[in-house]
């Protein structure tokens, strides 16, 4: 009980003494923007550089070209589906077309079957 008192204390010291240097108008940060303003040339230029190699790099635009694929079909498969949905719908209301369809699943299954039974032989 008495440890878990003295560790409750001091991260409640702890939270203290971050908030009252580290957080808005206070010392650390005023500081620490003066030394990120003091270095702000040399900071530009290395974070540019890193930058510039980065996009210029084939792993980027590899990832980037996929990144950019997967969210087109994704947003396509998305917008079609509710179309697609309709029109399938529309096709299982006509009794001529729900029998195409289930003539056309039963030859595919036929089809799909026919190499597993000939290689079972």
């Amino acid at each position: 009980m008495e440890k878990q008192i003295l560790a409750q204390v001091q991260k409640a010291m702890d939270s203290a003494i971050t908030s009252e240097l580290v957080g808005y108008n206070k010392p650390l940060s005023k500081l620490t923007e003066r030394v990120i303003e003091a270095h702000s040339d040399e900071l530009f230029t290395l974070v540019d550089g890193e930058f510039s190699s980065l996009i210029g790099g084939d792993g980027f635009k590899d990832a980037l070209r996929e990144a950019l694929n997967k969210k087109l079909a994704r947003t396509l498969i998305h917008r079609m589906g509710g179309e697609l949905e309709k029109q399938v719908n529309s096709l299982k209301q006509n009794p001529q077309t729900r029998a195409k369809i289930m003539l056309a699943i039963s030859q595919i299954v036929d089809e799909l079957q026919q190499p597993l039974h000939t290689e079972s032989k």
